[in-house]
């Protein structure tokens, strides 16, 4: 998974979440600024096609910020489940301009949007 802090980590299960439930909420918190299909542009986030065991900062066409591009790197984060948690928790990703607050607290919501972001950007499925 790559070098996350140390942190008490939720891992998902598919059964628990929900993806109808978790396309309505990426809908409200998260399309807004991360498109999940092959043919869509980058938006003021990364396109999340084909996300699960993607090395973070790693999309040739997307314009990551500097300092966060070269952290992230080091840090080795592979995206999937847990990593996924992670950042889902955070109100800001250092580094960056992401300011999130949408499912900080909410574990049925991340569970869901997990459910839903594991099916809507599977390449397999596309």
């Amino acid at each position: 998974m790559g070098n996350l802090p140390k942190m008490t980590i939720l891992k998902t299960d598919d059964a628990l979440g929900d993806p109808t439930k978790g396309a309505k909420i990426f809908k409200e918190h998260c399309a807004g600024c991360h498109a999940i299909s092959k043919d869509m542009k980058h938006k003021m986030g990364p396109n999340l096609y084909a996300l699960w065991g993607r090395t973070a900062s790693t999309l040739p066409d997307f314009d990551y910020a500097k300092g966060y591009t070269e952290s992230e790197k080091k840090k080795g984060i592979i995206w999937g489940d847990e990593s996924l948690v992670y950042y889902m928790t955070k109100v800001h990703i250092p580094g960056t301009g992401m300011i999130f607050k949408g499912l900080c607290e909410n574990k049925q919501d991340r569970q869901d949007v997990i459910a839903y972001l594991k099916d809507a950007t599977d390449p397999k499925k596309a």
